[in-house]
């Protein structure tokens, strides 16, 4: 290659998370009602993100070093540094490329052993990793072959300088890997730092591959480090995704204030083989109950910020997105560095969801078209992807312990729901809903824009039965804790002589769909139209 760069990515991660992300603090809580505790979750259908560190190779808060990218001279490749040692009695150790790999020279990298505490230490240097005897990685990915970290003759600590060499195709390679190249024992003075210096070597064995696209490790996943290594030309999936050449309406996150559609909306299934950052799902199609994987690849020069938990499950119905999950969003501030992939997985259930460990887990799905969204970006770009659930549809009743009297008034069948809520609240409250005229979803306006915490949409027009309708609705939608109130009420409209239905409630459950302030709205539900009307109850 006729070109070398060494880009230092935090500057850029600065400037993008000042000018964007100037400070993320507390929870958005979209259903927290003023009345009543947590409820057990999976009751209303909706599991919290209670893992808030379901991403791995993810850190909450700064980046608090450089990170350089190289391009190496002897191939086509890009590589980057990931990771650090910091063990629990203050030692650590850090990694970073100093230049890529040329003709006259291996990939070196500098690093920094230290001692953080305020004492004198003496320890086994294969702690630190980067001191192993030899310091050879484990490889993942497409990486099928060792490669070596080896101090050069500027290591202060090398008791061996390993000769290396160029193999026929021009990579490097280390020579041999006999011979002792640290002490068995390093003892640091307090707060003592040493500067170290290594060359990046393939295996010593000519039949065996040498540097190639792919991960290498060193060290424990999560107390180590990686070389990720990727195409220069090709930093982006190799595979077809089953969805190449399908449009769907952008998801109603990437779309601006005044509902116009994003140019920064990126598919998975519109990546190609140079897309830097793309988000891909092991698999595209699935059975419930299931669970996807979501790889989250950043192959560009720059960080990802963003909300760790700002993630979306949506679902496509008559041309529009719904978002489902959710309920809860805390608001933390988090990187991805150059080089990550960091993974988030999703279980996927048609009835009652089971919780699993660093996962996120919705249950209450039927069948249909999904896409998952994650909230990190350079510029503000959503990366989603599509997948297919095969399910029942959804059947959606009142929770078991709702209260349900008929109390007809001579001229329509009312009904009466009361939750176990109303007893106790401070405010009880009433959402009264009456239907107002059959309606069909695929009749709405398709750009409608919809708001992402609320569900709720712009008033869009009826055109067949002149009603203003400011929300469609779906039944993935009524299990979570944000539609509570419509939950215990609109399936009871599917006997068609109920013409309205009171629930009796606290305030929290009944206005805060409504953003807690008495209000009366217009929606869509299975083919009718209901008018909502959310009040405190008289004293």
């Amino acid at each position: 290659m006729d070109r070398r760069r060494c880009h230092r990515s935090r500057r850029r991660f600065l400037q993008t998370a000042a000018g964007g992300l100037a400070l993320l603090a507390g929870c958005a809580d979209l259903g927290q009602t003023d009345d009543e505790p947590d409820r057990d979750p999976a009751q209303v259908g909706s599991n919290p993100d209670v893992n808030a560190d379901a991403d791995n190779d993810v850190t909450i808060g700064w980046p608090t070093a450089d990170v350089t990218v190289v391009d190496f001279e002897t191939a086509p490749l890009t590589a980057v540094v990931t990771g650090s040692v910091r063990t629990e009695d203050g030692l650590g150790a850090t990694l970073d490329f100093d230049s890529p790999a040329t003709a006259s020279s291996p990939a070196t990298l500098s690093g920094v052993i230290a001692n953080h505490r305020n004492y004198e230490q003496t320890f086994d240097p294969t702690r630190l990793v980067v001191l192993n005897d030899p310091a050879a990685s484990r490889s993942s990915g497409d990486a099928t072959d060792t490669a070596y970290l080896v101090p050069t003759a500027e290591h202060p600590l090398a008791e061996t300088v390993v000769p290396s060499s160029r193999d026929d195709d021009g990579r490097w390679r280390v020579d041999t890997v006999h011979g002792d190249w640290y002490p068995e024992t390093l003892t640091l003075e307090p707060e003592q730092r040493l500067e170290c210096e290594y060359h990046l070597l393939g295996h010593h064995e000519r039949v065996s591959q040498p540097i190639e696209a792919g991960r290498y490790e060193f060290g424990a996943q999560d107390r180590g480090f990686a070389i990720a290594v990727w195409p220069t030309d090709a930093p982006g999936p190799d595979g077809d995704s089953q969805f190449s050449g399908t449009d769907v309406p952008a998801l109603p996150e990437s779309v601006d204030e005044e509902g116009a559609e994003p140019a920064d909306l990126s598919w998975y299934h519109e990546a190609t083989p140079e897309t830097p950052v793309y988000l891909e799902p092991d698999q595209e199609a699935v059975t419930a109950p299931a669970r996807i994987e979501f790889n989250l690849v950043n192959h560009s020069d720059e960080y990802l910020s963003g909300n760790p938990h700002q993630w979306r499950l949506s679902k496509l119905v008559a041309g529009e997105w719904y978002r489902i999950a959710p309920d809860i969003t805390p608001d933390p501030l988090s990187w991805v560095a150059p080089g990550t992939v960091t993974t988030s997985t999703l279980d996927l259930y048609d009835g009652r969801p089971i919780d699993r460990d660093r996962s996120r887990t919705v249950g209450y799905l039927g069948g249909g078209r999904y896409a998952y969204s994650v909230g990190y970006s350079v510029d503000g770009e959503t990366h989603a992807a599509l997948f297919d659930l095969d399910a029942p549809p959804l059947a959606v009743e009142p929770e078991p312990d709702a209260t349900v009297d008929d109390t007809g008034n001579g001229t329509a069948a009312d009904r009466v729901v009361r939750l176990p809520n109303y007893e106790d609240a401070r405010r009880p409250a009433t959402v009264t809903i009456t239907r107002v005229d059959s309606h069909s979803p695929s009749d709405a306006d398709a750009s409608t824009d919809t708001d992402t915490d609320t569900g709720t949409t712009d008033a869009d027009t009826d055109t067949d039965i002149g009603i203003d309708i400011d929300a469609h609705l779906i039944p993935e939608q009524l299990p979570r804790r944000r539609f509570r109130s419509f939950r215990n009420t609109l399936p009871l409209f599917d006997d068609d002589s109920i013409d309205r239905v009171v629930l009796e409630t606290d305030r929290g459950t009944a206005l805060g769909w409504f953003g807690y302030e008495e209000a009366t709205r217009t929606v869509s539900y299975k083919e009718a139209v209901f008018e909502v009307a959310g009040a405190l109850e008289s004293d």
